[in-house]
């Protein structure tokens, strides 16, 4: 039984095949496009997905999709958009009629699909937060509380699963305008950031005190069933062209003053105001969670949705929640609705067992060696093949380098987890800055990651289990702050990747290749890509991110290739 899922179509648009239930591809349109956050209709990402499995469209036996495009949901979501228009008509207007051309649009696509099948596949439209909430069909428990938060899907803004074997029961929901994603989306425009940018002010949040909680707490009221309501007086995001206007109201002005505008100065109160903000967050999340663990009674956790991507929160839940084990994949997002719908179409609908439990997050198009050299011999680059790649890589950290790692199939989900990474040395103070300045060009605020063994990770910070998709930010013990200056953030935190043998080898041996050579089992691991652009797929990509930036060095599979005399370098 092969099942396709598609997702993300308004943003994030992506693909999954999965084959009797086990996952065969999985890939961002964003990455094959080079836009980030790319919407419309995933025809890349598709194909690829097919040609992983090798199968043609004809052999497709279900679509999934991530959305309900005429349920009672959505009908009630649009009768509210036309409430709004009176308050700025040409942009409601406009919103719902490209929200009807959206609609049409991806029902022609999955018309003609099912065309390209014979007709045989049958098409399953999915609840937006149900392709969220079968995180646990993947998970490895046979039975879970399961929580999902974004902005909105339908009409649910939160729902609450009790999830056991292959079916899923709701059993609680929250709905517009209840809405902490857009507390938090709304914030963040005011605090002069875009859509899409809260992880910036979860950043941000560090460098603040929690001052303005009180004020926060105006806007929302927690109820004793676990839920909350949102004044949305506070609020115009329902009518308003944010980037232009600003998503909060003049009652959210008269708390917090003016709104900043993109890329002027960050001040003290911006950051306590994103550290209230956090805080609220919290508040919120922990209250739903501790009413969830008495509907449930279960200690196993799964979440999923674009609001729990805040990795400070969920690092944070198992010491305010009775929650004991948590399950979290590389998809989290929108991004990962595709793999959702799959999942919910191949248990929940057609009753089937489930069949494996999350693979890795390695799902992407890999490359041959001779495709690699046949793209550097395109572009005319000179390079070495060394008779170990990793060592030569660990030389060129521990030289204090900058280091660009291309290696197997590409990341599903927003981290580079060691195969689209790059890469520098943690024991240099001045890392951060370097990578900043000369590679990503972004917020000086902003933290880098660390990858560290999983065997060695307990010695360096306050983990009692595998995190191998950076997805939970966790305490840095003394030996980290000692040691590893460049990953500890300034809060004394770190969002930690750990990394097994059988997950990725190659990077595994790399991170011990570093302590031999540095003390540490530890890489600064961030994405292969700089501000404003989606991490590199191929090997054309990966040459392009390096002759243009501050990288050192490319390693490309088996390849070293090297910045020569006169071009940009910044050694440490």
């Amino acid at each position: 039984m092969k099942i396709l899922g598609i997702g993300g179509f308004t943003h994030d648009a992506s693909a999954t095949l999965i084959d009797n239930g086990k996952v065969v591809a999985a890939a961002e349109e964003e990455r094959f496009t080079r836009q980030k956050h790319q919407a419309g209709w995933p025809t890349n990402a598709i194909d690829f997905c097919l040609k992983q499995g090798g199968i043609t469209k004809a052999d497709i036996d279900h679509i999934a999709f991530y959305w309900r495009p005429w349920s009672l949901d959505s009908i009630k979501s649009h009768g509210r958009r036309l409430m709004q228009v009176p308050k700025h008509p040409l942009f409601s207007a406009g919103f719902l009629l490209n929200d009807m051309h959206d609609t049409g649009m991806y029902l022609f696509h999955l018309k003609q699909l099912k065309k390209a099948t014979g007709g045989k596949a049958k098409i399953h439209f999915i609840d937006h937060h149900d392709t969220h909430g079968s995180v646990f069909f993947s998970s490895p428990y046979e039975e879970a509380a399961v929580l999902t938060i974004d902005s909105r899907g339908e009409w649910a803004t939160s729902v609450w699963y009790h999830g056991q074997g292959n079916q899923m029961k709701r059993v609680g929901r929250i709905n517009l305008p209840n809405s902490v994603g857009v507390v938090c989306l709304s914030t963040t425009n005011f605090l002069g950031f875009r859509t899409g940018d809260e992880y910036k002010v979860m950043g941000l949040a560090s460098y603040g005190t929690p001052k303005y909680l009180d004020k926060f707490r105006q806007m929302y009221k927690l109820k004793n069933d676990g839920t909350y309501t949102i004044d949305s007086s506070f609020f115009k995001v329902q009518h308003s062209p944010g980037r232009y206007c600003g998503y909060v109201s003049d009652k959210f002005l008269k708390l917090f003053g003016p709104q900043r505008e993109a890329d002027s100065e960050l001040t003290q109160d911006h950051m306590d105001i994103a550290a209230s903000l956090q805080a609220a967050l919290e508040e919120i999340v922990f209250h739903m969670l501790n009413k969830l663990y008495e509907l449930t009674g279960s200690k196993n956790l799964c979440l999923s949705g674009g609001v729990v991507q805040n990795s400070v929160m969920t690092g944070r839940i198992k010491e305010n929640t009775p929650f004991e084990n948590i399950f979290m994949h590389s998809a989290s997002g929108d991004n990962g609705c595709s793999m959702g719908a799959a999942f919910w179409a191949h248990n929940q609908i057609l009753k089937q067992e489930r069949s494996e439990v999350y693979p890795s997050s390695y799902l992407g198009p890999e490359y041959t060696d001779e495709e690699i050299k046949a793209q550097l011999d395109i572009a005319k680059l000179p390079y070495t093949r060394p008779d170990s790649i990793v060592e030569a890589t660990a030389d060129c950290i521990a030289q204090g380098k900058i280091v660009g790692w291309f290696q197997g199939r590409m990341e599903w989900g927003a981290r580079a987890l060691g195969c689209r990474s790059i890469l520098a040395d943690v024991t240099n103070p001045e890392m951060t800055n370097i990578v900043n300045r000369y590679v990503k060009h972004r917020e000086d605020f902003r933290p880098f990651a660390p990858a560290c063994t999983l065997e060695r990770a307990g010695e360096f910070f306050e983990v009692d289990e595998p995190t191998p998709y950076m997805l939970y930010v966790v305490k840095a013990k003394e030996a980290a702050k000692q040691r590893m200056p460049a990953i500890v953030h300034v809060d004394g935190s770190a969002r930690l990747q750990t990394v097994e043998h059988h997950q990725h080898n190659k990077f595994y041996e790399l991170l011990q290749a570093m302590e031999q050579r540095k003390g540490v089992p530890c890489v600064l691991n961030t994405s292969f890509n700089i501000k404003g652009e989606p991490i590199v797929c191929s090997p054309k990509d990966a040459i392009e991110c390096w002759s243009s930036t501050g990288i050192d060095s490319l390693v490309l599979g088996p390849y070293l290739i090297e910045k020569q005399k006169g071009e940009v370098q910044h050694v440490a």
